[in-house]
């Protein structure tokens, strides 16, 4: 089974993941922002966009690492990963699926002004890109795209304890039992 944990930068992605990994030990996290960075690596400079969503090479090669990881190991993958253009959500999500994975995809959401002050606490500031980075650019753009159907299950991370998302999620996919 592999579980797609979406969501604007700073969100809560990253924190929700790590309480998913303890309670299951059989957690293998996948974060595709390792491949991106993987793959900027080898690239030269000029041939680099911006995101790893506008990387050509970038979609197939995280399908094709969530695959290879969710066949050769049992284990829960786990994928905590902002993806927010339906084209490319596509190219990684439908292969898995088309290869017969069980693919449990949860976006969780925040109003922009909490996203902004978790990426504040996270200490993201001032850089090149503007006042509060270039995750901080990104939540208006995220929240619009994450919003659609395409990307349910939603969930509201306003006034929740990560630790009650994370057994949401859990729960929904049939890996805790219901209360």
């Amino acid at each position: 089974m592999i579980l797609f944990v979406n969501g604007p930068f700073g969100v809560g992605k990253t924190t929700t993941v790590g309480l998913i990994a303890q309670r299951r030990p059989d957690t293998l996290v996948i974060n595709p922002e390792d491949i991106g960075h993987m793959l900027w690596k080898q690239l030269p400079a000029d041939l680099r966009h911006e995101e790893f969503e506008l990387e050509p090479l970038w979609p197939p090669l995280t399908w094709r690492m969530l695959d290879q990881a969710a066949r050769h190991y049992d284990r829960l993958v786990v994928v905590p990963m902002t993806i927010a253009r339906t084209p490319v959500f596509d190219q990684i999500v439908r292969p898995l699926r088309e290869a017969g994975h069980r693919v449990h995809h949860f976006t969780l959401l925040a109003p922009a002004a909490t996203i902004r002050a978790r990426l504040r606490e996270r200490g993201e500031g001032p850089d090149k890109w503007g006042p509060l980075s270039w995750e901080g650019n990104q939540v208006e753009r995220c929240l619009d795209a994450l919003h659609r159907p395409e990307f349910a299950d939603h969930l509201d991370t306003e006034h929740r304890p990560a630790a009650d998302i994370a057994d949401e999620i859990l729960t929904r996919a049939g890996l805790l039992p219901t209360a």
